[in-house]
């Protein structure tokens, strides 16, 4: 394979967020052009908003409007995508790639919120399935597993969460190292689902913009859209391109709050089949990929990502893992 053909997957790929909130969400007054400017700060091509919707609401979805492309202040693109976040009697469900609100609410269950979504025309996506609510129903037809979450890697945290805060106005991204490891029990329940059937592994940035204290911004939306990242294999900053490489799992997660850290990195295969790209012993993850699609093979285009995929056949195997063989 030729220098050129390894950087081709790279040179194509777009970077962006999932499960983002602002002002139409009750747990958020950030307006939608705090959103674009930390988007564009933080150099993305896709954000996707993900508001509340009220439990029961029928019609558009929120932030319906926000939808479209925008050009930023040096010329550069950005595609706002709109889904939306609804309750269920089995937890929250984000629908995306949707045009009006799915069936919801208290006295809907999560197999007939995903089907109303899917009857829609999209594909719908357990956000935080072991915080903020969790999930209930596994045996639910849903697309696809927050198997990373910011809001939950912040509350599994415990009572190191006070001075975390205190700590994340002084060394914010220092707190961010130390919090986003490796989201354990959520992959092996992905894990888990695959040797079932076909499931899609999400990053849920579960951006507010709501968290301050005495006035000092703690989660501010740039710092959030930098730390963990979806990168998807896809030709065109085009919705429904974007949308289909979202749903087909032709995407991977990247924490690149992580890049430029010492320790060995190597990658790791699961039974599965998918891989993931692991900082050390694996206690925090560079890269998390799917089954048969991005992150099965390294995606930097560098000498060095090469060697080191090499080098991990005798580093010590995680639980139900397997080292990769090159």
């Amino acid at each position: 394979m030729s220098s050129l053909a390894w950087l081709l997957p790279a040179l194509s790929a777009l970077v962006g967020v999932v499960h983002v909130h602002h002002a139409p969400s009750h747990d958020s007054s950030a307006p939608f052009e705090e959103v674009l400017a930390a988007a564009f700060e933080a150099e993305l091509d896709f954000v996707v908003l993900t508001d509340h919707a009220p439990p029961g609401a029928v019609g558009p979805l929120p932030a319906a409007e926000r939808a479209g492309l925008y050009t930023g202040p040096e010329g550069e693109s950005l595609l706002v995508l709109v889904g939306a976040e609804v309750g269920t009697s089995d937890g929250h469900l984000l629908a995306l790639d949707v045009r009006e609100l799915p069936r919801s609410g208290k006295d809907v269950s999560g197999a007939a919120a995903i089907d109303s979504v899917h009857a829609l025309g999209g594909f719908a996506v357990v956000p935080h399935p072991f915080s903020h609510g969790g999930w209930r129903d596994w045996e639910a037809p849903f697309d696809g597993l927050e198997v990373h979450n910011n809001a939950s890697a912040f509350s599994q945290l415990g009572l190191l969460i006070p001075p975390a805060v205190i700590a994340s106005a002084i060394a914010p991204k220092s707190v961010l190292r130390f919090m986003l490891r490796r989201p354990e029990r959520e992959l092996e329940r992905f894990e888990t689902l695959l040797a079932e059937r076909s499931v899609v592994a999400f990053s849920g940035a579960d951006a507010h913009r709501n968290v301050s204290i005495l006035g000092w911004r703690l989660d501010p939306y740039a710092r959030v859209f930098s730390a963990v990242q979806t990168v998807c294999d896809a030709p065109q900053l085009d919705p429904e391109v974007v949308w289909r490489a979202l749903r087909s799992g032709a995407c991977s997660i990247r924490y690149r709050i992580h890049e430029g850290s010492r320790g060995r990195k190597q990658w790791v295969e699961f039974p599965s089949g998918r891989r993931e790209r692991w900082l050390g012993l694996g206690r925090r993850v560079l890269e998390i990929g799917q089954r048969n699609g991005p992150g099965m093979h390294p995606r930097t285009g560098s000498d060095e990502s090469r060697a080191t995929d090499r080098s991990v056949s005798n580093a010590p195997s995680p639980r139900g893992s397997r080292t990769a063989r090159p």
